[in-house]
C-alpha cells in the first residue's frame, strides 16, 4: 500500500468508526414515489421490456420508489431473468435469501420479485452512512422494505453471521483495493477470502450463490476467490445488453458448495470470527 493510500484508508476508517459509534435509526425513511415513469424518454426496447417485467412479475416499482430507483430495480430484475435463462433454469423461488453488501437496500423490491423468498435479509457493514437529506442508509432501507413481507435489513459484518440460507446474492462485491477507496472505505474492510468462506459456510446443501461483477477482469478475480473458498461454478452469463447502460458488462455467475474433496483441493477455510467482508459497490 502506498503512503497516500494509507492516509486515505486511515481517514475513511476514522469516519467509519465514528458513524458506527454515533449511528442510530430514527425510523423508516422511504423515498418519494414517482407514481409513473413519465418525465423522461426511454428507448422503445427498454419500455417494452419494463412492460413485460411488470406483467410477468406483477410489479410497479415506481408506485413506491423514485423514478431513478424504480428504473434500477427493473434493470436488476431483467438481469436476473436473463441470467436464469442463460443458465437454462427458472429463477430459484422461496427459501431464505441473504443479500450481502446491500447499501441502502434500494433493490430489495427486485429481489422479492425475482426470488419470492420466504425471508430476505440484507446485510450492510456501513449501514449508518449518511445520504442526502440527513438520513442514513438503514433508515432508507427500512423505508424501502416496509411493504415487503419477510424482508429485513441488518447493519452487520456478514463474516460474523452464522446463519443458514438457500440463496446468497452478491452484487458487485469488492475484490480489489481500488474500488474500496473509491467508495471512501478503509482497506481493512477488504477481505474477500473471508467473505466467500462465510458464504460457503452459510449455504445449506443444494443452496446457491449468485454473484454479479463489473466486467470480465473483476469477474475472473472473484471467481478465483470463490473457488478457493470451496464454491463450485454452476453457470456464467455476460450481459452484453443490460436494460440500463453500464460502464462494463455485468457478469453473473452461479455457485454451489463444492464437494468435500473439491473444497479441500481448493484449500477452502472457514472464516475466522470477526473478519470483515467487503461490500457490494452499488449505488447508495
Amino acid at each position: 500500500m502506498h503512503g497516500l493510500e494509507r492516509l486515505r484508508s486511515a481517514y475513511y476508517g476514522f469516519w467509519l468508526a465514528l458513524s458506527e459509534r454515533l449511528g442510530r435509526v430514527r425510523g423508516p425513511r422511504p423515498e418519494i414515489a414517482a407514481g409513473s415513469l413519465d418525465g423522461g424518454s426511454l428507448p422503445s426496447a427498454t419500455s417494452r421490456r419494463i412492460e413485460a417485467l411488470r406483467a410477468r412479475h406483477g410489479v410497479a416499482f415506481e408506485a413506491r420508489l423514485s423514478r431513478p430507483t424504480a428504473l434500477e430495480n427493473y434493470a436488476r430484475l431483467a438481469l436476473l431473468e436473463d441470467a436464469a435463462a442463460a443458465f437454462g433454469e427458472p429463477l430459484p423461488r422461496g427459501g431464505r435469501v441473504h443479500d450481502v453488501g446491500s447499501a441502502s437496500f434500494w433493490y430489495a423490491p427486485a429481489l422479492v420479485a425475482a426470488f419470492a423468498p420466504a425471508t430476505l435479509t440484507g446485510f450492510e457493514l456501513e449501514g449508518f452512512r449518511r445520504l442526502r437529506g440527513g438520513i442514513n442508509r438503514a433508515e432508507r432501507a427500512l423505508g424501502t422494505i416496509a411493504s415487503l413481507p419477510g424482508t429485513r435489513f441488518e447493519v452487520a459484518d456478514y463474516a460474523t453471521v452464522a446463519r443458514p440460507a438457500e440463496l446468497v446474492t452478491l452484487f458487485f462485491p469488492f475484490v480489489t483495493p481500488a474500488p474500496v477507496l473509491a467508495w471512501r472505505l478503509p482497506l481493512r474492510v477488504l477481505d474477500p477470502a473471508a467473505l466467500f468462506a462465510r458464504v460457503r459456510a452459510n449455504l445449506v446443501p443444494g443452496g446457491a450463490c449468485w454473484m454479479v461483477n463489473h466486467g470480465e477482469t473483476e469477474a475472473a478475480v472473484a471467481a478465483g476467490l470463490a473457488a478457493a473458498a470451496g464454491l463450485a461454478p454452476a453457470g456464467r452469463f455476460v450481459c452484453a445488453a443490460p436494460l440500463l447502460p453500464r460502464s462494463a458488462p455485468p457478469v453473473v455467475s452461479r455457485w454451489r458448495a463444492a464437494t468435500a474433496g473439491a473444497a479441500g483441493a481448493a484449500g477452502a477455510t472457514a472464516a475466522p470470527p470477526g473478519t470483515p467482508p467487503p461490500r457490494a459497490s452499488v449505488p447508495p
